[in-house]
C-alpha cells in the first residue's frame, strides 16, 4: 500500500466529512493499540465490513485485535492517517520538539500525546515519514517516549509486509539500539549523527537473535529484502565490537557457524534472494578479517553447497553469483567445470546466443569470469 500525493492531498476522500467525533475516536483508539504494542500488524484489503459483518461490533471498533494480534482494514488506516496529518503538524509545531523551544508545561501534556499518537498512525500509513521518524525520535531524547517500548512498536511495523520493506524503517530501529546499546568507548553525544549503516551498538547474544528472527520474519513477508539483509548484517557485525566482545571468545565461535549454516539453508529455499548471498559474502570476508580461532575450514560446507545449488538450478543467475563469491580453484572446481559446466556450454553451439536457455547462458558468462580470473 503506499501514499500518494493525491491521497495525502485529501483527493480520494473527503475529510472534512470524516472528521467527526467518531474518526476522532478510531484514530485514538488505532494509535493505542499501535502503541500497546501488538505482537503483529497487518494491514487488511477493504473496509472494516468485510472483516467485521456485524454492525454493532463494528461500532465499538472497525479494528482487530486477536491474540496480540492486530488487523488494520485499509480503509479506516487511510481515514485515521488523513485525520493524523493536521494533528501531527500542529502537535509538532506546538510542542517546539524540532526546535530548541520548550513550551510551558500546561499545554505540554495534551500536545505530546497528540504527537505520540499522530506519529504512529502516520508512520503505519506510511513507514518512511522521515519527519514522523524523527519527531519520535526527540520524544525519546527528551524522555517522553521510552526507548525500549518504541524498539517493541518498530518490531510490531516490521511484522507487516507494508512496513518491513523500507529502510528508513530499518534505521529507526538501529537508532534505537544504539541508544540502549551503546559502545562504552563511543560517545552518546554521537549516537544521533552515527552512520546508519555503521555497527555503533553492539548487541548480547540473546538480543542479537531477537533481531535475527525479526528479519527472517521480514524476508518471508517481502523477498528479496535488501534493507531486512542489511540490517542483519550489521547486527551480527556488532558482535565484533572491539572492547566489548573478544574475537576469540564462545560468543564470535558460536555465532558465526550457526549464522553461517542459517543462512546457507536460507538461500537453500530461496534461491533467487541475491541479498542473502551478500549477507554470506559478509559473513566470509568478517572471519578472514578477524583475528580469531575461527577455523577456515567451516567456509568449505558453503563451497560445495554452491555447487550442488548450480547444478540443480543453472538457470538461476544468484546461484552462479553465489559460486562466484566462494569460488577457489582446486580438484573439485576443476572436476565441476569440466563435468557441468563445459559440457552445459557446449549446448549452446547449435543455438543463437538469444535463444538458448538462462542456464546455457549463465554457464557461458561464469566461464568468461573465470578465465578473466586465471589471468
Amino acid at each position: 500500500m503506499r501514499v500518494d500525493a493525491s491521497l495525502a492531498a485529501g483527493d480520494s476522500f473527503n475529510v472534512t466529512a470524516y472528521s467527526d467525533a467518531s474518526v476522532s475516536t478510531c484514530f485514538r483508539l488505532l494509535a493505542s493499540l499501535l502503541l500497546k504494542p501488538p505482537a503483529t500488524i497487518e494491514v487488511l484489503p477493504g473496509d472494516a465490513s468485510i472483516w467485521i459483518p456485524d454492525v454493532a461490533e463494528r461500532a465499538r471498533s472497525p479494528f482487530l485485535f486477536m491474540e496480540n494480534n492486530l488487523g488494520v482494514p485499509e480503509k479506516e488506516l487511510r481515514r485515521s492517517y488523513l485525520f493524523a496529518l493536521p494533528i501531527f503538524s500542529a502537535a509538532r509545531k506546538t510542542s517546539g520538539l524540532h526546535t530548541l523551544e520548550n513550551p510551558s508545561n500546561h499545554t505540554m501534556s495534551s500536545v505530546i500525546q497528540d504527537l505520540i499518537d499522530s506519529s504512529a498512525v502516520l508512520i503505519l500509513m506510511n513507514p518512511a515519514h522521515q519527519t514522523a521518524l524523527n519527531a519520535r525520535k526527540q520524544l525519546i531524547v527528551r524522555n517522553f517516549v521510552n526507548v525500549r517500548k518504541e524498539l517493541k512498536f518498530t518490531a510490531a511495523l516490521l511484522s507487516s509486509r507494508h512496513c518491513c520493506k523500507q529502510g528508513e524503517l530499518w534505521y529507526h530501529r538501529r537508532w534505537l539500539l544504539r541508544r540502549i546499546y551503546p559502545i562504552p568507548s563511543f560517545p552518546q553525544w554521537l549516537i544521533a549523527d552515527a552512520v546508519p549503516d555503521s555497527p555503533n551498538f553492539y548487541l548480547p547474544p540473546n538480543d542479537l537473535s531477537v533481531e535475527i528472527n525479526l528479519v527472517t520474519r521480514a524476508c518471508e513477508l517481502y523477498p528479496r529484502n535488501y534493507f531486512g539483509w542489511t540490517h542483519r548484517t550489521i547486527c551480527i557485525q556488532s558482535a565484533l565490537v572491539p572492547g566489548v566482545h573478544s574475537t576469540t571468545s564462545d560468543v564470535f565461535t558460536e555465532i558465526f557457524p550457526k549464522e553461517i549454516v542459517s543462512v546457507m539453508q536460507w538461500i537453500e529455499s530461496h534461491i533467487s534472494d541475491y541479498s542473502a548471498v551478500h549477507h554470506l559474502k559478509t559473513l566470509a570476508r568478517l572471519t578472514e578479517d578477524a583475528e580469531s580461532t575461527f577455523p577456515p575450514d567451516n567456509l568449505l560446507p558453503v563451497i560445495g553447497h554452491a555447487l550442488t545449488l548450480v547444478r540443480a538450478f543453472p538457470e538461476h543467475e544468484t546461484l552462479w553469483q553465489y559460486l562466484r563469491v566462494f569460488w577457489d580453484e582446486g580438484v573439485v572446481a576443476t572436476e565441476f567445470v569440466a563435468s557441468f559446466v563445459l559440457p552445459l556450454q557446449s549446448t549452446r553451439m547449435a543455438e543463437q546466443e538469444n535463444e538458448s536457455p538462462r542456464g546455457v547462458q549463465h554457464a557461458c558468462h561464469f566461464l568468461e569470469w573465470r578465465n578473466q580470473r586465471l589471468k
